[in-house]
């Protein structure tokens, strides 16, 4: 083999190699990290720091943690007003780093941080996590840009059902309520035991009870954990329970498509009962 083609060949395997590295993105939490997993494809790695169950706002990380994420290329975290620790985080990593907070110029209400309920900002959070994978790994952005599209897709077209849901009636969420974006987005009306995640109080509860009686209703909601209150609710009335499962504390083997496609099914039981 001549000087010149061996040259050729280590240029050539030199600019494969780049093209195709990995990048390693670690994640806070469940949606952000769905949401990498989706526009990196096969081209990096993408890691859960939470583990399944774990409340975002309730986490504090260890010093293991952090020596962890200074091992990847890109953090990935939803935004201050969920993981008060991120911005944290952020001061203490590597600052070759590549850091997204994937609530950057979404509007947020109340300071709720609950903002990947809303098809729109899902979408916003989608194009956040690209501008900065892309800035990891720019030889690869037109693949991501393909990924991208096509996880863009998939949300319009979850939009669109949601959309298209009855207004017929009001929702009973007897459980932790953090659906505010989601409601606004689809123009659903609903009754909420809880405030927040604040527990409701004995007068509360019995407005609640008296609405479900006098309406009728033969479900409530309440997200995957379900509260000894929501069951009280439950069997204090004959209603049946009903998850809406809002993606914020699950694992690397859940998929938030599919997580929100059941919550559509279980509305439209409810809304079409």
């Amino acid at each position: 083999m001549s000087i010149k083609l061996k040259a050729a060949v280590i240029l050539l395997f030199i600019f494969a190699s780049s093209a195709f590295a990995d990048v390693n993105i670690m994640c806070s939490s469940f949606p952000v990290y769905d949401f990498a997993r989706a526009v990196i494809g096969n081209s990096g790695h993408v890691r859960l720091l939470l583990r399944p169950g774990t409340e975002p706002h309730e986490f504090e990380p260890s010093a293991m943690d952090i020596k962890a994420i200074n091992d990847y290329d890109v953090f990935i975290y939803t935004g201050k007003y969920l993981e008060h620790w991120a911005e944290k985080i952020t001061r203490s990593i590597n600052k070759e780093i590549v850091i997204i907070d994937a609530s950057r110029n979404i509007e947020l209400v109340n300071n709720d941080p609950h903002i990947w309920l809303d098809g729109i900002n899902a979408s916003s959070m989608l194009m956040n996590i690209y501008m900065g994978i892309i800035q990891a790994d720019k030889l690869n952005a037109d693949y991501y840009a393909d990924n991208l599209r096509e996880y863009l897709q998939k949300l319009a077209e979850l939009d669109g059902e949601f959309m298209s849901l009855p207004k017929n009636k009001a929702l009973v969420f007897a459980g932790e309520f953090s659906l505010g974006y989601f409601m606004r987005r689809y123009g659903l009306d609903y009754i909420s035991a809880y405030d927040g995640e604040n527990e409701p109080g004995a007068r509360k509860l019995a407005q609640v009870i008296k609405y479900i009686r006098d309406n009728g209703i033969k479900y409530i909601f309440s997200d995957y954990e379900v509260s000894a209150i929501t069951r009280g609710v439950a069997d204090q009335t004959g209603t049946e329970i009903l998850i809406f499962n809002t993606a914020h504390a699950c694992g690397e083997s859940d998929d938030y498509i599919e997580i929100m496609k059941q919550n559509l099914e279980n509305l439209k039981l409810a809304l079409n009962d």
